[in-house]
């Protein structure tokens, strides 16, 4: 007969003995999974592909689990431009919540169908999505708000693709509503949706409310993710955009040079997006009669942009040209127009 500390102590033993063994095993049954997963993360598509295939062949998930395994390769699909073969996989994925009858998986692969529609540029049919999407949340007794806002900002993007302006505002205002009640008016998908609206509304010419929403979203992502992160840049951008448009040149150049100050902070910033935004900004200067400053700029951008040519190029020397005329250089001026002439139509 074993005595109760004797049993005890083989119980350690062989729990010591057992753990790594289990752990070993686990790592190994959950493998396919686990790296899927990290390589989906990483955006090492292909491999992402490879390993939840081979986790989709292992019969004894759960089915939420297989769900799960089954939207994430057709995010693997989706990213390497496989659109047909991850609707596929969305829509086993939708058999799947069917199956279920699960209202939020149902809800996660309609929303993740949206994208696939949005990329092919089927903006009905993502249409259609959303409105089924609406509909299953709106029988839940707590419906997923966040999904909701998701859902409204990529029908406004189909609303806008169809050229309906007006329905495509009112989608990004209640994306922007909900983002802010669920989120918080500093949430970066609260500047997101904010961005989203003030760009609309810079491109209907509601200039006043594009400058409110932009300055808005520039403030949420300049606190949110710097001064100098894509976002807040992209909102000083339009900013500028809206600014200039609505006849405000001094307020318009004051934003393209703050922007082009954190372009400078940028590592790997866009070469071309500079080069723009310093054409942008020569002109305004042009038209505020600050010539050499303009020549400045012009210089740069020009260096920047004359391997690739194109309209953005020929802009900049028609600009150059504007920028030695008001300086009284005639000769300079027609020189520069010559140049511009001679850029190929695209």
């Amino acid at each position: 007969m074993y005595g109760i500390t004797r049993l005890f102590r083989l119980g350690i033993k062989v729990a010591a003995w057992a753990t790594p063994h289990v752990k070993d095993w686990h790592q190994k049954r959950h493998l396919n999974r686990t790296e899927g997963q990290r390589h989906l993360l990483a955006g090492n598509w292909t491999e992402a592909e490879r390993y939840l295939r081979a986790a989709l062949r292992e019969r004894d998930h759960a089915a939420t689990r297989t769900f799960e395994l089954t939207l994430n390769l057709a995010a693997a699909l989706e990213g390497q431009g496989r659109l047909d073969e991850s609707e596929v996989s969305i829509r086993q994925a939708l058999a799947l919540a069917a199956q279920e009858k699960s209202v939020p998986m149902q809800s996660l692969a309609l929303d993740t169908l949206m994208d696939v529609q949005l990329k092919q540029q089927r903006y009905a049919e993502a249409e259609a999505t959303a409105a089924e999407l609406t509909r299953a949340e709106s029988s839940q007794p707590r419906p997923d708000k966040a999904l909701l806002a998701k859902c409204h900002r990529k029908l406004g993007t189909a609303l806008l693709k169809s050229g309906r302006s007006s329905e495509a505002l009112q989608s990004f205002q209640q994306a922007a509503a909900l983002n802010e009640q669920i989120l918080g008016a500093e949430h970066v998908e609260t500047g997101d949706s904010l961005a989203e609206l003030g760009r609309l509304y810079k491109d209907t010419g509601n200039h006043t409310e594009a400058q409110r929403h932009l300055r808005r979203a520039w403030d949420i992502h300049r606190n949110a993710s710097g001064a100098d992160s894509h976002e807040a840049v992209q909102a000083l951008v339009h900013l500028a955009g809206s600014l200039e448009e609505s006849g405000d040149t001094a307020g318009a150049a004051a934003e393209y040079e703050r922007m082009l100050a954190l372009r400078e902070r940028q590592v790997g910033a866009d070469r071309e997006q500079t080069a723009e935004t310093q054409v942008r900004l020569a002109a305004l200067y042009v038209r505020a009669g600050r010539s050499p400053a303009a020549r400045e700029l012009l210089t740069q951008a020009i260096r920047a942009l004359e391997r690739k040519g194109g309209p953005l190029y020929a802009d900049a020397l028609e600009t150059m040209a504007c920028a030695e005329e008001q300086a009284g250089r005639s000769d300079q001026a027609q020189a520069w127009r010559d140049r511009a002439d001679a850029v190929p139509a695209r």
